[in-house]
């Protein structure tokens, strides 16, 4: 298993671009136990766990090199955008990877309409240079569990499960009803704030199903409790930083 965050880890990514979705949702996802959902109505803030009236989140993510943590995000590979209306709904996604070549090189944005569970969106991808356009939606099969659904004929489904608080616990990614991936994601709490976030991730690679692991950290937190440092490792038993998650907030 590597021990830092490849170009190698980004092409696995690429072969499914929603699950790029997931990767920027997982990091996002650091909320504390303390703010309990006190009625049944979703919404994106919650289900990325954020606190306060966040406006907009910006990750940066920044791989290690020589086993150096990197002082701040100059130097980041990937670059992610969220922002939410005052309600909590999500209105724009954006995000950027660069690992110094063309072939490496990709950005994303998803548009969104719609309030609470009625949700659409539409993904505009730009990969080595070509263009595409997709619109999805949610169709939600009960109160905690959704599929992201292409408007297009795609055998791609992707399913999400939720907690009783909204917070992402599993992820499913199909081709009709062969299973691609296996997100599951488990939250440990300490002091009413998020300490870690594990993802167990079984990955269907040439017919044969593997396990690998990441885990974050957090190290630094703001004022309204979201985190603003992390740390992410490879390896279930956290031997080795491979990347630092930075963070930036704005709030209504």
């Amino acid at each position: 298993m590597n021990d830092t965050f490849t170009i190698n880890d980004f092409q696995r990514l690429m072969k499914n671009t929603l699950f790029l979705i997931l990767f920027t949702q997982i990091s996002f996802s650091c909320n504390g136990q303390d703010n309990k959902v006190t009625q049944n109505t979703y919404s994106q803030k919650l289900e990325y766990g954020l606190k306060g009236t966040v406006k907009e989140v910006t990750q940066y993510t920044c791989i290690i090199k020589d086993g150096k943590i990197p002082p701040d995000k100059s130097a980041h590979v990937g670059k992610s955008t969220m922002t939410f209306d005052n309600e909590g709904n999500a209105i724009e996604i954006k995000r950027a990877w660069n690992f110094g070549t063309p072939e490496t090189s990709s950005e994303f944005k998803q548009k969104y309409s719609g309030t609470g569970k009625n949700i659409t969106f539409k993904e505009i991808s730009n990969s080595h240079g070509n263009v595409e356009e997709i619109n999805h939606r949610f169709v939600w099969s009960d109160d905690y569990s959704y599929s992201i659904v292409s408007e297009k004929t795609n055998p791609h489904i992707n399913m999400v499960t939720l907690d009783k608080n909204y917070r992402l616990i599993k992820y499913i990614a199909k081709n009709v009803d062969k299973i691609e991936s296996i997100e599951e994601i488990e939250t440990i709490y300490k002091d009413d704030k998020i300490q870690e976030i594990k993802s167990k991730i079984t990955e269907n690679i040439d017919g044969k199903m593997e396990v690998s692991y990441q885990i974050q950290v957090m190290q630094n937190f703001d004022i309204n409790g979201n985190p603003t440092v992390i740390y992410a490792y490879k390896d279930i038993n956290k031997q080795k930083v491979a990347a630092v998650l930075y963070k930036d907030y704005t709030y209504y």
